[in-house]
Parts: C-alpha cells; structure tokens; sequence
C-alpha cells in the first residue's frame, strides 16, 4: 500500500491560489517547470499547454502556493476565464522579446474583470538587447497600471529557461498574498466542511471520472460526502479517493490546495462548484444553491437534440460530432467551433462528449452526414471498419489548432461560390451517321435555344438520362461552328460514348458563375 501524504498548510491559513495567464509560447509552463522541478512542457503535444492543471507546491519556510496552469492557445479562453475567476493571485507572462500580443490584451481583459491580484512576469529577459521599458509602456496603454509608471502593479523580470528571478517571485507571490490579506480563510456555512471549484474533469481507464479542484476553503478527504448541481439535478457522492497532480495519494486536501478526487458519477463542468458536506441532506444542499441564477443550462439542453423536430432555420452549415479527451478541452472545441464562420457558413455541433470515438458516434455521423471529431482520443473496435463502410469521414487530432485550422478549411471551402448550371438549348436526334473511323455524328435539330461547342450536355429519352458528355465538335452542313441557334440543322459529335437513337434529345447547359 502506498504511504499517504497530506496536501495542507498550518490552519488558520489558506494557500493562495496562483493562475498563469498569457499570450501561447511565452514561456508560461516553462516558468512552472522550473518552479516545480518537472519537464511538462516536454510531454505537451506541440510544445502548448492544452489542458488546465493544478497542483501545489512547497517553496519556502513550509509555505504553498497552488498554481493552476492555463493553455496559451486562444481556443481555450473560456478555460484562462474560468481559472483567472477564482484565482487569488494572476501571473501575467510577457515574453521579452514579443512585448503585448493578442492573447496578452485577451488576458488582461481577464484580470480586470476579476478581483486577483496581478503580477507582470516578464520572461525570457536572459536574451540580450530587450527593451523591457517599452513592454510596460505597451502594458499600461492597454490597462495594466504598472509600477514606475503611475500604477501598483508589481513587475518582476525572470527566465524560465535558467532559474534567474525565480526565488524571487515566490517571494514576491508570498508577500503580496499576506499584504493582502489572501491567506485569510473563508467562512464557511454550517455544515460545510469544504468548497471547491471544477478545473477539469478526465475519464480514466481504471479510476473512472476524475476531477481536478481547486479547494478555496475548508478540507476534503477521502470517504467525505460532496453535493454538486448540474441544471437542476444536485447529486451528493461519497469521496473514493484524494490524488496529487502526479497521482500520488493524498489522505487529506486543504483550503487553497489542488488536486483531484476520485468517485464522481458524472464529468463535471469546468467550474461547477463543488461542496463537502457533513451529512446527506440534498435539501441543505440546494440552500447552498440558492443565490446562483437558475437560468443556466446544461449541455444537453444548450444543444439542438439530434432526434429532435426542432426546426432548422440555416442550412448553410454542416454537422460536426466531437470527442475529446477532457471536459476542459471540449468545452474550449465547442467555444471556438461556434465561432467559426464565412458568409453565413458554419459547423454545426450535434453531438460532444468525454471519451474515445465509438461505433454509436459514427452510426449517428452517417444518419445525419456528419464528421466526427476527436482530440486527445482513440477509437472504439470497429470504428474504423464502419466509418470506412459507410463513407463517415472521422479524424483525430493531438493539436486544437490543427482541428481548428481544417474546420475552418472546410467552412471556407462551403462558403466559395457555387458553379450552377443553367441550361440553354434543346436539340432532337434525326439522323446517326457513322463515318469511316467509327466515330458517330448526330444529325440533330435544335428546337429551342442556343447548342454551344465544348458545353456539356445531357442525352435524354423518355425523360430518362442516358448520359452525359461535351459536345465535342458541331457543324453547320460543311462548317465547323461554335454555336447553332434554333431552327437549324446540325452535327453534333461528343467526346462521351452513349448509345443515342433518332428521337433522343439533347439538352446543352452552359456554367453560371
């Protein structure tokens, strides 16, 4: 049996809450492996953090920190949203050498929308000739009132890459969580012995549903009680087990730490809001719930049902199925596929969940035409054979943004102007000449509009399409010609070998742009 260790601190403190916010490759999850003494960044498909985590830390005098790392990618901003809303305390990474990108000013949104405490971390400043003046000129014109400027923020300049200012702004985080008085511990309700918020749920092989927390106060343990509402279902569960961010068995989880519990029935949204109970009492519990607006909704009602006969008012779309490895990641799959649009075309999700592509995923992809996509996941046994049988277009991914970039081909591709076909003459067979080579013209009259040369036609008898070819060659008695109007005699000859009749009509079409 594996000795248990404890995720604490003294009580009547709280660990303050870290989160890294960021612009992508700025040196974010670099910063934390060396903080953490681990090579994340090594194992990231692409070098890009595409998953939140969470874990703490021991770093100086038996002092915590818990930090949770956000992916840089855009797509995830709904996660980087969702971490910085219960974040003590917002690391903001600025690479030296890029200054305030995109997702920088994305970021700095988040900040001042919440009630953390920001911190500027200016990575990457081993590198020669950067002008660090100039980021925090960048900074303060897009809302970060930094100091030596006017403003409050701290800023501290670190590399990742080679440990300098590292000690320096764990000090740095320590002190401004007792300045500001962060380590104080919330006072909980009667009957609640811990609170914690959802960063992200995975479906393991052999442990089931997993969720990574975020325990803003209190303690939980395993074989505690825990209630949590999805919609306006409220579940209470019995804890089956309390595991570090490396998996390590921990007996007890306290105020301000993260980790992640074992024994939820469902995979839980990013930040649902979880609390650890005294006793089984699902009315206590939906008290808890009381000041939160009802009027959210859950997946299931927020997406169009499948067998549904709602009715559709765009079909300018086409139907996508998603799986993924996490609910943080389809929640950010589905954030950025909704967005994706040109000229009214769009990818329309009918279908998400946690979870390996399966033979009921597909099955629904051929009923309604849809692709189906994966990110982070495998398939199912037979999978790949139906698909195949039943031309269901499925794919995999291990990058968002390649996932992205192909939907977006798709969309750009539905959204090109159509070629149509209009048709513009009518000619009726007389006459089937085969000349000395064995080729065969035939002699037609055209009836109504106009037979062009190298337009395509349709051979048509009894309303029945014979087949189709381009008119290969006409002529007027001896003259070759581009066109015959109506009224006149012709000889037609296709490029197309289609047993044609006297009798049988042609039908020319020309292509309209």
């Amino acid at each position: 049996m594996s000795k248990k260790s404890q995720n604490t601190t003294q009580e009547g403190e709280r660990v303050p809450i870290v989160t890294i916010l960021g612009h992508v490759d700025h040196g974010k999850t670099t910063i934390l492996d060396n903080i953490r003494k681990s090579d994340v960044q090594g194992c990231e498909v692409g070098g890009i953090t595409q998953k939140v985590s969470v874990f703490t830390v021991c770093v100086k005098d038996g002092k915590k920190i818990t930090f949770i790392d956000t992916p840089g990618h855009e797509a995830f901003d709904l996660m980087r949203s969702r971490g910085g809303s219960i974040a003590d305390i917002v690391l903001l990474i600025i690479a030296a050498d890029d200054g305030v990108q995109p997702q920088t000013k994305e970021s700095i949104e988040i900040i001042n929308r919440s009630t953390a405490k920001p911190i500027v971390v200016i990575n990457k400043c081993d590198l020669p000739d950067m002008d660090i003046p100039k980021i925090k000129r960048e900074l303060v014109s897009n809302g970060m009132q930094v100091e030596g400027l006017g403003g409050s923020i701290p800023v501290i300049e670190v590399s990742g890459k080679t440990g300098k200012g590292i000690p320096e702004l764990l000090d740095l985080i320590l002190l401004v969580a007792e300045v500001e008085g962060l380590q104080e511990r919330e006072e909980l309700p009667k009957g609640v012995i811990g609170k914690a918020f959802v960063l992200e749920s995975i479906k393991d092989q052999s442990k089931g549903n997993v969720s990574s927390l975020a325990l803003i106060s209190g303690h939980i343990c395993e074989g505690d009680l825990f209630g949590y509402r999805i919609g306006k279902e409220y579940f209470i569960e019995k804890v089956k087990g309390v595991i570090a961010e490396d998996n390590a068995d921990l007996c007890l989880l306290s105020g301000g730490c993260g980790g992640k519990i074992l024994g939820v029935s469902n995979s839980l949204e990013l930040g649902t809001e979880v609390f650890v109970l005294e006793k089984n009492d699902e009315k206590f519990l939906k008290s808890l719930y009381k000041e939160v607006s009802t009027e959210a909704i859950t997946e299931e009602e927020a997406l169009e049902d499948f067998f549904g006969d709602q009715e559709v008012t765009n079909d300018k779309f086409f139907n996508v199925i998603v799986k993924s490895s996490s609910e943080g990641s389809l929640e950010a799959l589905k954030n950025s596929l909704s967005k994706i649009e040109e000229d009214g075309y769009t990818a329309k999700i009918i279908k998400s969940g946690v979870g390996n592509i399966t033979l009921r995923d597909v099955e629904m992809g051929s009923l309604s035409r849809a692709i189906v996509l994966g990110f982070e996941v495998g398939m199912e046994n037979g999978v790949n054979e139906y698909a195949k049988n039943n031309k269901v277009l499925v794919r995999t991914y291990d990058i968002i943004y390649k996932l992205l970039e192909e939907v977006n081909d798709v969309v750009s591709l539905m959204s090109l102007p159509k070629d149509v076909e209009e048709e513009i003459g009518k000619a009726v067979v007389k006459t089937v000449f085969v000349l000395s080579n064995g080729t065969k013209v035939f002699g037609s009259r055209v009836e109504s509009g106009i037979m062009k040369r190298d337009c395509r036609c349709d051979v048509v008898r009894k309303d029945e399409i014979l087949g189709s070819g381009k008119i290969k060659s006409l002529r007027i008695n001896k003259d070759t010609v581009t066109e015959a109007k109506t009224g006149f005699d012709c000889g037609i000859q296709l490029d197309a070998d289609i047993d044609i009749q006297e009798g049988d009509e042609i039908y020319c079409f020309k292509v309209v742009k």
